[in-house]
């Protein structure tokens, strides 16, 4: 996985405005107190097989920076995270019916706990930013009142759950949404976690907000519980561009992945 993304990497940071464009950014706020907390840039291939996720905190360092494939489907992306306020690197590959999970810390050179796991043959899986593409791809069905489920891999917790998703009406304030929520397909665990509420444009059927738990912790440990709202307009062209900030990410994949192969060779 590691060596698969490498490439993706080099690939997305050279590539010129034929083969890569920023698509959306999504600004994150604390659910409860509406407090800024980081920003996401969505940077996708024109060919729509790569995408890249820059998170940037507040005062525009990067936090975390992600890079999923979508050769396996549009469902069910591989992909590789750092988050750089850890040092923890999340990798999630699902190779014909096995699954695969490594959770490794950066500043070690050991290879991570790696969990495969085969997923139920009777649910379809979906991978991480894949979501989407279900909803979409299910969007009439959905609205006509046929609830979804999947199974869904969550590496930080090492585990493969199953989700549900149903139409809701809104929480927040719109006219043109329509609402989404998504949430665990067991009934015990929907009374310990609270849904997450995924916001489309109902006519572009496209995602505009996510309320729920994020995919990027505090430093500490602990998950946001964030409101992300999407803006697909005037988003510049420079939002990905090579700079500093991503020299560092690729600066910090490429000792990662020196200390793998050097392991390796012992």
């Amino acid at each position: 996985m590691i060596m698969l993304a490498l490439p993706l990497f080099a690939m997305m940071q050279n590539g010129n405005a034929n083969e890569i464009f920023a698509q959306t950014i999504g600004e994150a706020f604390d659910l409860k107190s509406d407090e800024p907390l980081y920003s996401e840039t969505h940077c996708l291939s024109s060919d729509e097989l790569a995408r890249e996720v820059i998170y940037r905190d507040v005062d525009g360092q990067l936090i975390a920076h992600k890079i999923l494939s979508y050769e396996t489907g549009p469902t069910t992306p591989s992909f590789v995270q750092h988050n750089f306020y850890s040092q923890e690197s999340i990798e999630v590959e699902l190779k014909q019916d096995e699954l695969t999970m490594t959770v490794k810390d950066a500043n070690t050179s050991e290879s991570g706990k790696v969990i495969s796991t085969r997923p139920s043959p009777n649910l379809p899986v979906v991978i991480d930013a894949g979501f989407d593409a279900f909803v979409t791809t299910n969007w009439d069905s959905l609205l006509a009142g046929d609830n979804k489920s999947f199974q869904f891999p969550f590496a930080a917790r090492e585990s493969l759950v199953k989700l549900r998703i149903k139409p809701v009406g809104c929480t927040y304030d719109s006219e043109t949404d329509q609402c989404f929520s998504l949430e665990m397909n067991n009934w015990f665990l929907r009374m310990l976690v609270e849904p997450i509420e995924l916001g489309y444009d109902a006519k572009l059927k496209r995602l505009t907000r996510y309320r729920g738990l994020s995919n990027i912790g505090d430093g500490k440990g602990n998950g946001l519980v964030v409101d992300i709202r999407y803006n697909y307009q005037d988003v510049p062209a420079k939002a990905c561009a090579v700079d500093d900030l991503k020299l560092t990410a690729q600066t910090a994949y490429s000792n990662r992945t020196q200390r793998v192969s050097s392991a390796k060779q012992l």
